[in-house]
């Protein structure tokens, strides 16, 4: 669902229209941008857990002729977006997960054995990404021994009901074959290694709020599906929750505003407390508590907005509220006034009643009204040690105002104004003096604050809302919600950030990307003295892994000699003790790239372009840490200068040649960084016909050996074959046996060899692509079941119903009709999917 972003001003004032939380006890809100660092801290902690997704080395069918070798395949944190989100009351929203590190082999078998067609080699600086449409986030529901938890669980039948894509590919049938192989890995790991929490409802002994239900829903921004938006993707995930002894609630309307107004970057959650939940479920416990009435119940009112603004204590209810004793000198004698009890139920007339205001433009209060001044009890003046008794009536109306403590963050309650008449009866036996200072206004104050302090009490429960914020809704074992506004509306809101706890901190950035031997200086956020910093692998080792200041925070990434392969994670660790807390450690994660430029793929086979047809082209990408790149083509194909915005490029093959011109040939695209004058090079094979194959084979060879078996017309030549090896240093071909050994020093991840058999009034040429290391190539698995959505499903019956009209009336006025029928039942199942 989208929905329209409001400042803070108008969406209080759609706030007061009605209450908002559906008769749910409380919602919490954050946004999209805490949802990903959230995950990402999680994945973090996976790598401490040793319960991250294992590297994927696996070949998975994509037709009935080819097939893709995925080596060493390294997933990182998912992220979230919220652009395709058209459901009412659903919990989804878009996955993507970067591929970050590991080798992608495509094959065929159209010659009769396996042949590699592209190798590409992926880092962080250039990788494919993992996307699911509408993947739904599970609700966890808390039992009274296991917290609640909202978790994206990767495998759950629910996060696979939409199409998963592997972007990268021009063909949506290779995109979503991919999808569909990652859906499969998912559906079979281990479930704690493939589920990443997004919040926990930690189960709790306090009396007010225990979370009992709750329910998930993602709501995206309004024109976060209009790609190029400056609020692309943006969305927020709510929680409604029902507290124990309350009732589960509905879903809000259409005329629902997205929950963080659109002037205050700072917010990124909120929580609004319902006001039949405020007020019986907080104000009306937390007074049941202060009256010492366990059984205390309460009448609600509500407004014309339908908010419970006024409680009154239900008839004959026991209870007292103990009025702490004060002590004054009068004179040369010393009094204390104690004992006095003010009764939470009198009368019809005379009872306990507490009303909410909340105008607009003002700050909002509570008015308290107990006791008379007409109805005396018992109380004590003990003057100099002699105990006296004598009647009062006391009534009270106060205001108490709610707002935040600047410095503690929390909720705090003080006493805006009062009114406390009273009369004195019986006191003829104490001291004139005493007996006449009871009759002064000091007198009046004195017992007068102290009954407006000790109704205070009343909003104790409002403790439990800070107890909430700071230990019961955890995102992790850092993060809580700072509040930084309080608002009653008719029932209470709150905003604030998802910020370090009191207690803790966290390191700025979380995730960051050098290239080897770059620097950073990383910080704790908020500042804290006395940190310390350290650095290690994944797997916790200090070796290769650079230095680190370990009290400035200034990290140096290893050499290039320390990274083996494309790029290396480390860890950034600080530890530090605030107050009297025990040590607490913060991580990040900081990825250090061996390339300066990566472009993929590495080498691809392209056939030449048939004229009169559309050009054969191959898709590439290009990118580097910093500087602008610029392409080229040294052959006959064509390329444009730049990219894309997602730094790809497309290259154009040349004209088809015929025989007796070469039966292939070799372009190379190159891709210079202007800024360093640093260049990669990629070799695309066109191939203009077949006059001569190479089959390979590993029998009795050794480990980095491989047999070539060139075939002309299915048969081995007779004549010297001229063999060549692209590039040069990365082996050689014994021409006698056709065997090619790999390099013990190239840096090269595979080897083009060509053939050539010349016999004068003709020549026959072929050409195989090898990876390194050498290994035999994987057999063809059987082709992913291919991904359909429910309303592909139903498409596919549609036109197999028509078809059988078809078939049974030649009616042309019927099969119309049917069709038109038809027609609107797609339609209508469309407009459903898409929200409508």
């Amino acid at each position: 669902m989208a929905a329209p972003r409001r400042t803070l001003a108008q969406y209080l004032e759609w706030a007061a229209i009605k209450p908002r939380t559906t008769e749910w006890s409380a919602l919490v809100a954050y946004d999209r941008g805490k949802c990903n660092l959230l995950l990402l801290q999680e994945y973090i902690e996976k790598h401490d857990k040793h319960s991250v997704m294992p590297a994927i080395s696996e070949p998975y069918g994509s037709t009935d002729k080819t097939w893709t070798w995925l080596i060493d395949y390294v997933t990182d944190a998912p992220r979230l977006s919220f652009e395709n989100n058209p459901d009412l009351d659903s919990a989804e929203a878009n996955m993507s997960m970067a591929i970050l590190g590991g080798k992608n082999i495509t094959m065929d078998d159209v010659l009769g054995f396996a042949q590699i067609n592209k190798i590409s080699s992926y880092d962080p600086l250039d990788h494919p990404t993992l996307v699911g449409d509408r993947v739904e986030l599970k609700d966890i529901q808390g039992t009274v021994q296991k917290d609640g938890q909202v978790v994206l669980d990767l495998g759950d039948p629910r996060s696979q009901r939409y199409i998963w894509e592997v972007k990268g590919d021009r063909v949506e049938h290779e995109r979503r074959m991919a999808g569909a192989f990652f859906k499969r890995k998912f559906r079979e790991a281990d479930p704690v290694k493939r589920t990443f929490s997004l919040g926990t409802l930690a189960t709790t002994t306090q009396a007010f709020i225990k979370p009992q239900k709750f329910r998930l829903r993602t709501i995206m921004e309004e024109g976060a599906a209009t790609r190029g938006a400056a609020n692309f993707g943006s969305g927020a995930v709510e929680v409604r929750i029902a507290m124990d002894d309350e009732i589960m609630g509905g879903t809000p309307g259409e005329d629902w505003l997205y929950p963080l107004p659109s002037d205050r970057p700072d917010l990124d959650a909120m929580m609004i407390f319902g006001s039949h939940f405020f007020m019986h479920g907080i104000i009306g416990k937390g007074t049941a508590r202060a009256f010492n009435a366990p059984n205390a119940e309460f009448i609600g009112t509500k407004n014309s907005n339908q908010f419970v603004y006024h409680l009154k204590v239900k008839p004959d209810t026991e209870g007292y509220l103990a009025i702490p004793p004060f002590e004054v000198t009068v004179g040369s004698k010393k009094a204390r006034f104690s004992d006095y009890k003010m009764p939470i139920y009198i009368d019809s007339d005379r009872l306990l009643t507490m009303t909410l205001f909340f105008p607009l433009n003002a700050l909002s209060y509570c008015r308290v009204g107990m006791g008379a001044d007409d109805k005396y009890r018992t109380m004590t003046c003990t003057v100099d040690g002699t105990p006296y008794s004598y009647q009062i009536a006391i009534g009270l109306n106060g205001n108490y105002q709610f707002s935040l403590d600047e410095t503690s963050r929390r909720l705090k309650v003080e006493v805006a104004g009062y009114q406390a008449p009273l009369n004195i009866s019986g006191a003829g036996d104490l001291p004139s003096d005493v007996r006449n200072y009871m009759s002064s206004r000091d007198f009046e104050a004195r017992i007068g604050d102290a009954v407006a302090n000790a109704a205070m009490t009343i909003f104790n429960g409002l403790e439990a809302i800070d107890v909430f914020v700071l230990h019961t809704l955890f995102f992790n074992s850092e993060d809580a919600v700072q509040l930084k506004t309080l608002h009653l509306t008719g029932e209470m809101a709150l905003f604030g950030s998802i910020s370090p706890r009191l207690t803790t901190f966290s390191i700025e950035p979380v995730e960051h990307m050098l290239t080897y031997d770059g620097t950073h200086t990383f910080k704790a956020e908020p500042s804290v003295s006395g940190v310390t910093w350290s650095v290690e692998d994944l797997e916790g080792g200090t070796v290769g892994v650079g230095r680190i200041h370990p009290t400035s925070g200034e990290y140096t990434a290893p050499s290039l000699a320390d990274i083996h392969g494309t790029y290396k994670r480390v860890k950034i660790v600080a530890t530090a003790r605030i107050g009297n807390n025990p040590p607490h450690i913060s991580k990040a994660l900081v990825t250090v790239v061996a390339r300066a430029i990566t472009l993929n793929p590495l080498i691809e086979v392209c056939n030449g372009s048939k004229a009169g047809e559309p050009e054969e082209s191959r898709m590439l990408s290009a990118h580097s840490t910093s500087g602008a790149l610029r392409w080229r083509v040294e052959g006959d194909g064509r390329i444009n200068e730049t990219a894309n915005e997602n730094g790809e490029n497309t290259y154009y093959a040349p004209p088809k040649l015929l025989a007796p011109a070469p039966a292939f040939t070799i372009d190379k695209v190159i891709v210079k960084n202007t800024a360093t004058n640093v260049e990669q090079t990629t070799l695309i094979v066109v191939r203009h016909y077949i006059s001569m194959v190479i089959d390979t084979s590993f029998d009795g060879v050794s480990a980095n050996q491989v047999r070539l078996l060139p075939l002309i017309s299915g048969a081995t030549p007779t004549e010297t074959v001229i063999w060549q090896c692209i590039p040069e240093d990365a082996g050689n071909i014994d021409v006698d046996s056709g065997i090619f050994t790999v390099s013990q020093t190239t840096n090269s991840q595979f080897a083009l060899i060509t053939s050539m058999v010349d016999l004068g009034w003709v020549q026959f040429s072929g050409f195989t692509i090898l990876s390194f290391p050498l290994a035999p190539l994987p057999a063809k698995p059987p082709p992913e079941i291919p991904q359909t959505t429910a309303l592909d499903d139903l498409n596919g019956l549609l036109e197999d119903v028509y078809e059988k009209v078809e078939q049974f009336s030649q009616d042309s006025d019927v099969r119309e009709k049917a069709k038109e029928c038809l027609d609107q039942i797609a339609s209508l199942a469309e407009d459903t999917q898409n929200g409508h």
